[in-house]
C-alpha cells in the first residue's frame, strides 16, 4: 500500500469511525430521555428519614441478638450483612437457632442448625425511601397509593410502612421467635394477643439494653418504662433507611453526563427499554413498579403454603388472580444481592434474566415428581413474563446484565 493509498485509507477509517462515535452518542442520549421518561430520580433526591435522629440507636437495637428476639439469639443484622448485599447469600433464609450471626453467617449459620424459612432475604437497599412503601415478597405490607393493607387490619401500628414492617419478623415463629409457651399461648390471629408480645419484646430490650433504651426515651421524652415496641421500631426503621441508603451509580452519572455506557451496557440498556420489555414492570425510581406479577423461577425448599408451594400474594389478597405473584424487584445493587427469585433458586444475574422469558431452562423437568411438574405447569399458565418478554440471545443476556451492573454502588 503506497502513501497516498494510505492516507485515504485511515481518511475512511477516522471518517467511520467519527460515523459511528457520533451515532452511538445519539443513541445514549435517546436511551438517556427514556430513562428519566421511565421515572428515574437521583439517589439523594429519594432519602427520606423523618426519624433520622433515632438512628444511631436503632444500630443498637437492630444489631441485639438477644433483646430483639424474645426468646432466642438472632436480631435484624443475623440476616442481613454487608458481605451478601444486606441480605444473607443463601437461597431460604436461614433463621432463629443457628447462631448470632456475629462469628458465622450466610450458608455457615446454615450448617450450624438455623432453621430454613420458606423464603430467600430481600435485600435492604433503598427500603422507606420516597416511593418506597410496599414490604416483602408478597406485599403484606402495602402502602401503595394512600392505601394501608397490613395483617394488622384496621389496627396499623404506624402511618409509617417501614415502621410497620419492622413489627413482622419480629413476631414470626421459626424466624425470630422459638414455639416456648409463651408463644404458643399467645399464638393466636388476634392484634391484641400480639400487643402482648410486642410489650414483652420491648420489655426485653430494656433489660438487654438498658443504656440505649435510656437514650431512647430521653430522645422520646418518655420514661424508659413506659417505652413500647413501636419506639424501637422508630429506631430500627430510621437505622435501616440511613445505612442503607441508595448511593450515587454509574447509571445515574450517564444520566447526569459526567460519565458514558460502555458499548455491552449502552447494548442492554436498548434492550431493557426496548424488545426486552425490562421496563414494562422495572420501571419508577426504584426500578420496580412495586406491582404483582408470576415469573416462573423454579421453587426451593418447602414453600410458604408447604410441600414445595409458594401461593405468593394470594397469600395476602386471597384473589385467585393473585396466585404465584411476588412483587417485581428492585434493581439498585442487584448483582451483589444473589441468589434471586422468591425462593433464591437462580443463582446468577444471567439465571435471573433468562428465568423471564425462557423458563424451562433453569428446570430438569425429566426430574420433577409428578406433583412438581404440576406446579410448574400452573406457574406457567399464570406467567406474565413470558407473554412480554421477547427472546433474548446469551450474548443480549449478557448485554442486559452488563446495563443493570450501572445499578451498583459501593457499600
Amino acid at each position: 500500500m503506497n502513501s497516498s493509498t494510505k492516507n485515504i485509507f485511515f481518511g475512511l477509517l477516522l471518517i467511520y469511525s467519527g460515523f459511528v462515535s457520533a451515532n452511538s452518542s445519539a443513541e445514549e442520549k435517546i436511551i438517556k430521555g427514556q430513562i428519566k421518561a421511565a421515572g428515574f430520580v437521583p439517589a439523594a433526591e429519594l432519602y427520606r428519614n423523618p426519624d433520622e435522629p433515632l438512628a444511631d440507636l436503632g444500630k443498637t437495637f437492630f444489631e441485639s441478638n438477644k433483646g430483639l428476639s424474645l426468646n432466642g439469639n438472632i436480631s435484624c443484622r443475623t440476616c442481613h450483612q454487608d458481605k451478601f448485599g444486606s441480605a444473607d447469600g443463601i437461597p431460604n433464609a436461614a433463621a432463629i437457632g443457628g447462631g448470632d450471626g456475629a462469628t458465622k453467617v450466610g450458608p455457615e449459620r446454615l450448617m450450624n442448625g438455623a432453621k430454613q424459612l420458606p423464603r430467600n432475604t430481600l435485600a435492604f437497599w433503598g427500603r422507606g425511601a420516597k416511593g418506597f412503601d410496599v414490604f416483602f415478597w408478597d406485599g403484606r405490607v402495602d402502602f401503595a397509593n394512600s392505601k394501608k393493607l397490613t395483617q394488622f387490619g384496621s389496627k396499623t401500628p404506624s402511618g409509617d410502612a417501614l415502621v410497620t414492617a419492622v413489627h413482622l419478623p419480629v413476631v414470626e415463629v421459626r424466624e425470630m421467635l422459638d414455639e416456648d409457651d409463651f408463644v404458643r399461648k399467645h399464638k393466636i390471629e388476634s392484634v391484641e394477643k400480639s400487643k402482648l408480645v410486642y410489650q414483652a419484646i420491648a420489655n426485653n430490650l430494656k433489660t438487654v439494653e438498658p443504656k440505649a433504651s435510656a437514650d431512647l426515651a430521653v430522645k422520646l421524652n418518655k420514661k424508659t418504662q413506659d417505652l413500647e415496641y413501636i419506639d424501637y421500631a422508630r429506631a430500627i426503621a430510621a437505622f435501616i433507611r440511613k445505612e442503607f441508603r441508595l448511593k450515587e451509580t454509574k447509571l445515574e452519572r450517564v444520566v447526569r453526563g459526567s460519565d458514558s455506557f460502555s458499548d455491552s451496557e449502552l447494548k442492554g440498556a436498548r434492550i431493557f427499554y426496548g424488545k426486552g420489555a425490562c421496563i414494562t414492570c422495572h420501571s419508577g425510581p426504584h426500578f420496580s413498579d412495586f406491582s404483582f406479577y408470576t415469573v416462573p423461577f423454579p421453587q426451593l425448599g418447602f414453600g410458604k403454603n408447604g410441600f414445595g408451594v409458594d401461593y405468593g400474594r394470594y397469600n395476602v389478597t386471597f384473589n385467585p388472580k393473585d396466585l404465584y405473584k411476588f412483587r417485581t424487584a428492585p434493581l439498585y445493587n442487584v448483582e451483589k444481592t444473589a441468589p434471586y427469585g422468591h425462593s433464591g433458586s437462580v443463582n446468577t444475574l444471567n439465571e435471573a434474566i433468562t428465568a423471564h422469558f425462557d423458563p424451562l431452562s433453569l428446570v430438569a423437568v425429566d426430574k420433577l415428581n409428578k406433583f412438581d411438574r404440576y406446579e410448574l405447569a400452573k406457574r406457567l399458565a399464570y406467567a406474565d413474563s413470558t407473554s412480554r418478554v421477547g427472546y433474548l440471545t446469551p450474548d443480549e443476556v449478557n448485554q442486559v446484565a452488563s446495563f443493570l451492573k450501572t445499578l451498583s454502588f459501593a457499600q
